[in-house]
């Protein structure tokens, strides 16, 4: 393009080339809508911007502009600015541009007053520069807008409130109305009919045309089309039809599923309760039956009562038939009651007559038949009662749980029981134990475990307690063992009771016993009651040494005339007495005798060693074999046999060079060549203390000593007090007592610590 010589602000002609084309009208954005960020004043102020425009003969007609920018125009005429323009062919009133669609006034800016929000309270943001150009372009643009400022309301609308441009839109509930099947028909009416649709335009093809009926529009053009950009709403609306169309066929599917599920639970439980039916039917049919038998044994109850020598077998075979072909039945309805309410009459006739002492197994032999019938002793599975503490298994105590009697533990302790007591209180005797023993033997696994306590605590123990608390060795007729031993084996715990008394009399008989008295009947029963060391430690205070004085008084070793009762008093003790003991008192009261009375017969001028032979093995043969096995007891024959055998080496030299045998001093020197027992290993606890007593018992008999039980105490250790000595009266010896694996023995005015060896020394001076 081209220009002329002229400067700015000449007035000569435009050019007659052709004149720039002004730009496209462009709408500017209005900054009103920000605030400024120039300017402290809160005022809005104008401020004016101008496009440069070339004169066109197309240009629009000036617009009427307000006095007060027509003020400004004039008053900006004769700047260069406005002379420019004006040779590009503006007019004050046109619009920029080269066809006068710019703006015809400089776009206004308008500052937001401080703090407020887009839109606050319905606050105004257009400028009136913005209406006029809007009613320029023909806009329809209202003139009582106003601008409501903090603090104030619109004119007329008092009441609005706060602006609803931030707010979510409510959601608008749809109300749903449901109709019947019934309704729907009801309001259907007839069918209208058909009606004109009206002119129809076949839009499938390029061309679009009318057609006279649906029918008649041709489908063979219309082909589908992949084009995603093509008609976008179309699509998403089908997108959200379809989107609402799966979320109902899901929903119908689940609702689908949740039917067929309950359709097959309505199967389930009508097989289920057709089948319960079928069992109802089948139970009140078997209840029935029941109710038949149940009515003949009523019948046949009543028939019984009127008959004197009636039985209970008559019963038997309609019981079988109860429990053989009702099982399920009588034990869900308790049929057990009518059994033992058809009985119970019958019961009361026969105990009447029934002596249980003569015949104990009365009516239990006909009760045991109709065991399951009576629901004899039938118990319930008691709960698992071990616990895990700590890893370790410990039996936890259920809470106790009275349970109600049965029919039949009524029947026996209303009826059966009286009798039982009132035989029992009035003609049992505790010393023919045989009667109760049998008539308990009979019943004791047949009875509940209630009775059974009843009749030990109430009726039997009680009489054998006084019964034992009575005994009396010259005054009894019967021995203490039959009084409590047949009892025993029933006893359980209440044994403590019954035992405790009959121990003191034991003990208190021992006491008294003389060997004038001969053996004491049943002791040896006794032994398995009283504890093992208890027990030896009795016999060797208060039988021993009356055994060892018999045989030091009374007894003579005489081959002329002997007397055997008093060697036979000590024999007879041979198993109650522990067996170093009873070895030990045969060698220091019994062997000393006879092998000086053997020596004596040895050394005879005109000795017959056939009849010492014979005489030999009488005695010999006078010891059961139980003894004639013990070591001690073994050892004196084979010193006697020894003895023989040297005075025939000696031959006429035996008188006087056949030496007195001395069993004592023979023994001392081969316990001394012996090996000396060690304590390896000490126990713990008590069982220390009773393991280093034995030791010292096998010791103190290895060396013909006893060790006796003196009765007292040490004054300060409180422990027993023993002797040991060789005398089988329990004179002289040492005083010792065992504590902390050593043996006591005096010292001065206090007792010290010894070793065996000394305990042996100082026992034998």
């Amino acid at each position: 393009m081209g220009f002329t010589k002229g400067g700015i602000g000449s007035t000569s002609s435009a050019p007659s080339g052709p004149a720039i084309a002004s730009p496209a009208p462009t709408k500017l954005a209005s900054t009103s809508e920000l605030p400024t960020a120039f300017g402290g004043n809160s005022a809005p102020r104008a401020q004016r911007s101008f496009l440069r425009s070339g004169t066109s003969s197309t240009s629009k007609p000036s617009t009427p502009l307000p006095a007060h920018e027509q003020a400004h125009f004039n008053k900006i005429g004769g700047t260069i600015g406005a002379q420019m323009l004006a040779k590009m062919g503006w007019q004050t009133g046109t619009g920029l541009g080269a066809t006068g669609d710019g703006i015809v006034v400089p776009i206004e800016s308008k500052l937001r007053p401080s703090k407020m929000g887009i839109a606050f309270r319905g606050y105004r943001e257009k400028t009136e520069q913005s209406k006029l150009e809007a009613r320029r372009r023909g806009e329809i643009v209202s003139d009582d807008e106003e601008e409501v400022r903090p603090g104030q309301k619109k004119k007329g609308d008092a009441k609005e409130k706060r602006s609803d441009a931030w707010k979510k839109p409510k959601k608008v509930k749809t109300k749903v109305e449901h109709k019947t099947y019934e309704q729907i028909v009801a309001e259907a009416g007839q069918e209208p009919a058909a009606s004109g649709i009206g002119q129809i335009i076949d839009a499938t093809g390029r061309t679009p045309r009318e057609v006279a009926s649906l029918a008649d529009i041709s489908l063979s053009s219309w082909t589908p089309s992949t084009d995603p950009t093509r008609i976008p709403e179309v699509r998403h609306n089908l997108r959200l039809i379809v989107d609402a169309c799966k979320n109902d066929l899901d929903g119908l599917a689940r609702e689908a599923k949740a039917l067929e599920e309950r359709k097959r639970f309505v199967a389930q439980e009508n097989i289920r309760l057709q089948k319960k039916v079928t069992d109802e039917a089948e139970l009140i049919a078997r209840l029935q039956q029941v109710k038949l038998v149940v009515d003949d044994i009523g019948a046949k109850a009543k028939e019984l009562a009127s008959v004197y020598e009636a039985t209970l077998d008559d019963f038997s075979p309609m019981f079988s038939t109860l429990l053989v072909q009702y099982p399920t039945e009588f034990d869900r309805y308790r049929l057990d009651e009518i059994v033992v309410a058809a009985i119970t009459p019958m019961v009361r006739r026969i105990v009447a007559q029934w002596n249980p002492l003569q015949d104990p197994l009365g009516l239990v032999t006909t009760f045991r038949t109709w065991k399951q019938a009576l629901k004899v002793n039938s118990v319930d599975k008691p709960p698992d009662t071990q616990i895990d503490i700590y890893g370790a298994h410990t039996v936890a105590t259920p809470p106790a749980i009275e349970k109600p009697m049965t029919p039949f533990e009524s029947l026996l302790w209303n009826v059966w029981l009286p009798k039982v007591r009132t035989c029992l209180n009035n003609e049992w005797s505790p010393e023919d134990p045989t009667p109760a023993v049998k008539l308990y033997e009979a019943w004791s696994t047949f009875l509940p475990a209630f009775v059974r306590d009843n009749i030990l605590d109430q009726l039997i123990l009680p009489k054998v307690s006084k019964a034992v608390a009575d005994w009396s060795p010259k005054r009894s007729t019967v021995s203490l063992h039959a009084l409590v031993f047949p009892w025993l084996p029933y006893l359980g715990l209440r044994i403590d009771g019954v035992l405790g008394d009959a121990q003191r009399k034991v003990k208190s008989l021992l006491r008294s016993w003389v060997p004038a008295d001969g053996a004491l009947k049943d002791l040896s029963g006794w032994r398995e009651v009283f504890d093992k060391s208890e027990w030896d430690a009795m016999l060797l205070k208060y039988v021993v040494p009356k055994l060892g004085s018999l045989l030091r008084d009374e007894f003579r070793v005489n081959p002329r005339n002997q007397d055997m009762e008093p060697l036979k008093h000590v024999l007879a003790w041979s198993t109650l007495l522990h067996g170093s003991v009873f070895v030990q008192l045969l060698e220091t009261e019994f062997f000393p005798k006879w092998l000086d009375v053997l020596h004596i017969w040895l050394i005879q001028p005109k000795v017959s060693f056939e009849e010492v032979a014979q005489w030999y093995s009488f005695w010999k043969s006078s010891f059961p074999d139980s003894v004639q096995s013990m070591p001690g007891v073994a050892r004196g024959f084979t010193r006697g046999l020894q003895l023989m055998n040297t005075a025939i080496e000696l031959g006429p030299d035996a008188p006087t060079m056949l030496k007195r045998p001395d069993l004592r001093a023979e023994q001392a020197i081969a316990n001394a060549s012996m090996k000396k027992p060690t304590a390896t290993k000490v126990a713990p606890a008590r069982v220390q203390e009773i393991t280093f007593r034995s030791i010292v018992e096998e010791f103190s008999a290895s060396h013909n000593l006893l060790f006796i039980p003196t009765g007292r105490v040490h004054e300060k250790s409180r422990m027993p007090l023993f002797r040991v000595s060789s005398s089988i009266g329990g004179k002289g010896g040492l005083l010792v007592y065992v504590q902390d694996d050593a043996v006591w023995a005096p010292d001065g005015d206090e007792y010290g610590a010894i070793t065996l060896e000394d305990m042996v020394l100082r026992a034998n001076k």
